[in-house]
């Protein structure tokens, strides 16, 4: 491994089908990035990010481009999802990651919309999955909302906004925030706020009839569903 200040931190790496967004079902390898900018209330990664609660030395591995890149490729799965905590926290690294990987593995990050992604990223990252976070997050819109990093998202054309919704007045709020940035109304997804496949039976039908009225997509959360989101699936 390479020394601490040129590692990837890295919370998590393993394989299963991507849980939501435009492409659930897909096979992949997730990449967990460690960190985060925002602290949301209904975060369900916070391993990645709250050392407070968290031990950091059991969460988080250091690992070299090289060592990541083989452990990538050896994985033999036709999908890379970046995820996090927020990626873009390790962009400079990630995007040599991403410049050295076959041309023909498809990449995806998931982020949440603060940070502005550098040109090698918004060159080779074939699918962004945007979730700026809502009022629900408890996070002040000073700290969750940055039209620059958005917008900079959405012209890529390869972007798609990701929503986490519970009820009408998330929902509105959702609908007026792609509304400002302008953002095609084909490439938003509404997807519940859930913490267990009981939750998501509850809240999804409603965000189901949400989506449809206002002309956006519906968002699945197959790890929910299928593994109770427990990690590492």
């Amino acid at each position: 491994m390479s020394s601490p200040d040129r590692s990837f931190k890295v919370s998590e790496i393993f394989q299963s089908v991507q849980g939501e967004g435009p492409s659930a079902g897909l096979p992949c390898i997730f990449l967990r990035l460690a960190t985060c900018n925002l602290r949301c209330a209904w975060c369900d990664t916070r391993y990645s990010w709250d050392f407070a609660e968290y031990d950091y030395a059991a969460e988080v591995t250091s690992w070299s481009l090289q060592a990541l890149l083989e452990r990538v490729v050896e994985s033999g799965e036709p999908r890379l999802v970046v995820t996090g905590g927020e990626p873009l926290i390790q962009q400079d690294l990630l995007a040599r990651l991403c410049d050295s990987l076959p041309p023909d593995l498809r990449v995806e990050i998931e982020t949440n919309g603060t940070l502005v992604p550098n040109d090698s990223l918004c060159g080779r990252v074939d699918q962004w999955n945007v979730s700026p976070k809502l009022a629900n997050s408890c996070e002040t819109r000073e700290r969750r909302f940055h039209p620059g990093a958005l917008q900079r998202l959405r012209d890529t054309g390869r972007a798609w906004l990701k929503l986490v919704v519970a009820g009408e007045k998330d929902s509105l709020e959702a609908a007026e925030l792609a509304r400002v940035l302008g953002w095609p109304a084909e490439r938003v997804m509404l997807m519940p706020l859930a913490a267990s496949a009981e939750d998501l039976m509850l809240v999804g039908p409603a965000v189901v009839t949400a989506a449809n009225n206002l002309g956006f997509r519906y968002s699945p959360r197959l790890h929910l569903e299928l593994f109770g989101g427990q990690r590492g699936h």
